[in-house]
């Protein structure tokens, strides 16, 4: 079995264009978001975007409502985000700014009785737990689930060069094992995959519970073919660290969360809908409704083959996820997420342009070791 072929299965990057290409039904034209929370603004996309956006109108009202009580962003100028899925030069960073840390909007407080949500994990707080992640680039092919075993251990951070500001929380997970999650797999493929054990990720938590500064490293002797799972890893890590309303929050309530990511290697302004969908005593289920947008045409992924184009004419990337936290705890306990990103490459204009899509699915639990 070749490296880069699997390299396709495993990597979320779009990395082996000839393998990764599938129908993506990015010819559907979005039309422009309503700015006005109560209009019925939705995105067309494509059918395939909408499995895993089956909150889509929620999403869009959201959206619309953070644009009017933003002026100054590209969605509240343009009326909604890029029909393309593609920001204009310099339109991405009215919408989130590179280096900035992420926007909170409160759309609801919710019903009664409210909880408070946790912010920062407290340092010394440790859990252990396994992550899986599936990822699948050929419909025709079945998705591949690495298994990682981990720890979480966060500490004490050092303290911001700005005076007064309060230190953020360092958060360090290690893979303490990694395996296919499937029956009958080869030996090779096996020990390529276990061999991610020793790998890490670090990263920030802010006060309000937002992610930044994220790193992480690979372990010595890992195959170059076998190495974006960890960036997977660091993904789903960053989607799950979530920033909190300062205030309590009951069922029905929602905020909405703008932030500038790397997603897979490309620059993304991410909108999630953070929604409240039940409380059982100090158990609080919620729903996380994403949409991402191209910063820039640019296509530019490790591993595309020479020939392959560098820029897109079109952008799509979606998810759909349900967590379970604990009051005053900042961490999720477990949940299941799936997301979806795909590009039409090639010019805009293009009368024939190659289609790449990857879709992924993770699940998590964590717990107290």
């Amino acid at each position: 079995m070749k490296t880069p072929t699997m390299r396709t299965a495993l990597v979320l990057s779009a990395v082996a264009l000839a393998s990764a290409l599938a129908p993506l039904g990015c010819d559907k034209k979005e039309k422009p978001r309503d700015s006005d929370e109560g209009s019925s603004a939705t995105d067309a996309g494509s059918s395939k975007e909408n499995k895993v956006a089956t909150d889509e109108p929620d999403l869009a009202r959201a959206m619309g409502s953070v644009a009017a009580a933003r002026a100054n962003t590209a969605a509240g100028a343009a009326g909604g985000p890029p029909p393309t899925g593609i920001f204009g030069p310099g339109e991405a960073d009215k919408a989130a700014a590179k280096g900035a840390p992420a926007s909170l909007t409160v759309g609801s407080d919710g019903a009664e009785p409210r909880v408070s949500l946790g912010a920062a994990p407290k340092p010394g707080t440790k859990r252990a737990g396994t992550i899986e992640l599936a990822t699948q680039s050929d419909p025709q092919q079945g998705a591949i689930p690495i298994q990682f075993a981990v720890t979480l251990e966060a500490s004490k951070g050092k303290t911001e060069a700005d005076a007064g500001a309060a230190a953020a929380t360092q958060i360090v997970v290690k893979v303490t094992s990694a395996k296919i999650n499937a029956p009958g797999v080869p030996a090779d493929l096996a020990s390529a995959v276990s061999k991610l054990k020793g790998s890490r990720v670090e990263y920030q938590v802010g006060a309000d519970g937002a992610a930044a500064n994220l790193r992480s490293e690979i372990a010595k002797g890992v195959d170059a073919g076998f190495r974006d799972p960890v960036q997977a890893l660091s993904d789903l890590l960053v989607n799950v660290t979530l920033p909190y309303p300062s205030k309590p929050v009951g069922v029905g309530g929602y905020w909405m969360v703008t932030s500038r990511d790397v997603l897979m290697g490309l620059d993304v302004v991410t909108y999630r809908l953070i929604k409240v969908e039940k409380i059982e005593g100090n158990q609080v289920s919620l729903s996380v409704n994403t949409k991402r947008y191209a910063a820039s045409p640019a296509f530019e992924i490790e591993g595309l083959p020479p020939d392959a184009p560098k820029v897109m004419g079109e952008f799509r990337s979606g998810g759909e996820g349900k967590l379970s936290v604990v009051v005053g705890e900042a961490l999720p306990k477990d949940g299941e997420l799936q997301s979806m990103i795909g590009a039409a490459l090639g010019p805009a204009d293009a009368k024939q342009r190659p289609m790449v899509q990857v879709q992924t699915r993770a699940s998590f639990m964590l717990a107290a070791p």
